[in-house]
């Protein structure tokens, strides 16, 4: 018997984990929604704290800023015919149940664009707030605060309830689009017992695919590296009224964009507060012209742009604003960034 035939036979390597593309987490075998129970991550996750369901797209730390003594603040809605006005805490406004979940995936991690990015987006852009109120020319030097405040107005632009659901018609027109193709491509490759057609192979295997494409290109959208370069170019300043001005309403859409980025006269406003305008310009001309303006006069116009592109809700103080908004309230709601890219792209493709 020579050495070699001696020796005891090399140990079993144990398989080599790879991170799952399901869960997302360092696995031997990819789990799916059906082996979730007994999945080792899985099984660990579920004793972690319990994960919101509840998803605001109007932000609390936000809303907290026009909170009376009570804590709460008034919200104007009208519902059917006639305005309804009640006070409310923030938690309780603004918000849609399971907006931003991810269907199709396993409990533990469904509330990820939630929990690991509107959430972190909110908590860092109140800690930019606090210093661009006091002295915004600080965050010409501060790029993380800078960036953070960029990255939440761009989330404005794109988390309310009508974005997800124009962003979910663009992913449903990609699919048609290249519906096709994939055809072809899976006529090519399918197998005995696979069904006849890809429609039916993906409602079997994954009828929840078009949500999940959806929640797992929301955040990078809102993410936009062009976008965000663009807001922090642009000159920020906070315009403060004094007490006996009118307080500046906030309301379910609060951002105004003027133009287009790319527009010299292009701005954006945002009520931070009663007496207090966020403005974002392209020139110190545009900045002036709001600095300058007679306070009365622009919490009027900036009043009437909040109450006008509002959908659902609009917030004060009181309800010393009620005929205001009685006369302006949805009357005249711009299109969304995500339904003007929804119908860019079907002009796109009816002209192809």
């Amino acid at each position: 018997m020579s050495d070699v035939d001696a020796m005891p036979p090399a140990p079993k390597m144990p398989p080599r984990a790879v991170v799952c593309g399901f869960c997302g987490h360092p696995y031997i075998q990819p789990c799916t929604a059906e082996t979730e129970a007994a999945c080792p991550n899985m099984i660990w996750l579920r004793s972690a704290a319990q994960q919101s369901t509840r998803h605001h797209y109007i932000p609390q730390f936000y809303l907290r800023r026009w909170a009376g003594e009570d804590d709460k603040v008034c919200e104007l809605s009208r519902p059917h015919k006639n305005i309804y006005r009640q006070r409310v805490y923030p938690i309780q406004t603004g918000f849609k149940d399971r907006l931003y979940e991810k269907p199709g995936v396993p409990k533990s991690i469904a509330q990820q664009v939630e929990d690991k990015f509107m959430s972190p987006v909110d908590n860092f852009a109140a800690k930019a707030l606090d210093v661009i109120e006091v002295d915004v020319e600080k965050t010409w030097n501060d790029a993380e605060r800078r960036s953070a405040w960029s990255l939440f107005l761009m989330s404005l632009m794109m988390r309310m309830p009508e974005d997800v659901a124009a962003l979910t018609e663009v992913v449903e027109d990609d699919w048609k689009r290249d519906l096709p193709q994939l055809r072809e491509k899976y006529a090519a490759n399918r197998k005995p017992d696979d069904p006849e057609t890809i429609e039916e192979f993906i409602e079997k295997k994954d009828p929840e695919y078009i949500g999940r494409w959806v929640m797992n290109d929301l955040p990078e959208l809102a993410h936009h590296e062009g976008i965000g370069q663009l807001l922090n170019a642009m000159r920020w300043c906070v315009v403060v009224t004094p007490d006996d001005a009118p307080p500046f309403l906030t309301s379910d859409r609060p951002l105004f964009m003027s133009k287009t980025f790319s527009e010299a006269e292009c701005y954006l406003t945002l009520p931070i507060g009663p007496h207090r305008l966020f403005v974002a310009t392209n020139t110190e001309e545009t900045e002036r012209k709001f600095k300058d303006w007679p306070p009365k006069e622009l919490a009027q116009e900036v009043n009437s742009q909040v109450a006008k592109q509002a959908v659902k809700y609009v917030y004060g103080l009181d309800h010393s604003e009620l005929g205001f908004f009685d006369k302006l309230m949805s009357t005249d709601r711009p299109p969304r960034l995500m339904e003007r890219l929804r119908d860019r792209r079907r002009e796109k493709d009816a002209s192809a």
